[in-house]
């Protein structure tokens, strides 16, 4: 499908598109120090690793370019799974038993969990592989779900963790693991992060960046500095809300013939999206006190 304003405005591909391509994830110091953390601790081989964020904030894209990174280790052999939300812990076992293509299954759990606990041991002691799983989504896992990867990382040697599982969740998640039930889970987490809303200059920076990416020209970028700051503010700092508002700008500004974005157009953007996902911070009320002058009247 042709997209018009992609060529009115000469890029190549579309900058603010919201699938999660690694190739215009902007990397901003929180979205850094998590992959750097989360590869330590793959590395070190230390077990488990915690990624939180806010909805929106690049969580899968980061699973993506993480997994992008992994391909280029030859020690290491990865299995991502993005839907994690399985009934049972027996279906999801099966699913990552199938990922790493085990070449053996049972219907009995017990003998699943004893065959990938020789499979792990047969990779890292035998093969010297870091076997590595990824979890998109892990707040959706149910309890029996987190045990069983709590089981998983039991399967260890004197020296190191026979698997490596890197969490992705929303904060809701981190509430989750305060309750006693998630004890010995949380006492197995090697490295934890979050991932933070963007700051007003890292919002023009993302912004520029994908533009770059997709082709475009510094001198033909289109956002100018109150554009910039309004989709800062109505988006409170979450890239995936102002890379929609972004593109929603574009379009507007294509079907208007404009070759710049002004803050004016985002206003109008935002409102006829009308979406609770792009709304200003309410005005603080004024809190009224009863105060008696003198006379005894309330003021």
């Amino acid at each position: 499908m042709n997209i018009p304003h992609i060529d009115y405005f000469g890029l190549k591909d579309e900058p603010f598109s919201t699938s999660p391509n690694p190739r215009f994830l902007y990397i901003s110091p929180t979205h850094n120090i998590a992959l750097e953390k989360t590869k330590w601790t793959i590395a070190a081989r230390r077990g488990l690793a915690i990624c939180f964020g806010v909805p929106g904030t690049g969580k899968t894209t980061l699973v993506r370019d993480l997994a992008t990174r992994l391909e280029d280790d030859t020690t290491v052999s990865y299995v991502a799974i993005t839907n994690p939300n399985f009934p049972t812990a027996n279906q999801l076992l099966r699913a990552i038993i199938q990922e790493f293509e085990v070449g053996k299954t049972s219907k009995n759990y017990l003998e699943l969990l004893n065959i990938f606990k020789e499979y792990l041991a047969e990779q890292a002691i035998k093969q010297n592989k870091n076997l590595v799983l990824i979890i998109d989504e892990a707040q959706t896992l149910k309890p029996p779900l987190l045990e069983m990867l709590r089981q998983l990382m039991n399967y260890e040697s004197n020296d190191q963790k026979f698997l490596q599982v890197v969490l992705f969740a929303q904060e809701d998640f981190r509430k989750r693991l305060q309750h006693p039930r998630y004890t010995n889970l949380v006492n197995r987490v090697a490295m934890s992060s979050s991932i933070e809303p963007l700051s007003l200059s890292q919002t023009a920076a993302m912004l520029k960046y994908r533009w770059m990416i997709a082709g475009g020209q510094e001198t033909t970028f289109p956002f100018t500095d109150d554009a910039i700051e309004q989709l800062f503010t109505y988006s409170k700092g979450i890239p995936r809300t102002q890379i929609i508002l972004a593109d929603n700008a574009l379009l507007a500004a294509y079907l208007l013939q404009l070759r710049t974005v002004s803050a004016d157009l985002i206003h109008q953007v935002v409102k006829d999206r009308g979406l609770p996902d792009a709304q200003p911070e309410p005005e603080p009320q004024s809190i009224k006190r009863n105060v008696r002058s003198e006379g005894g009247k309330t003021i």
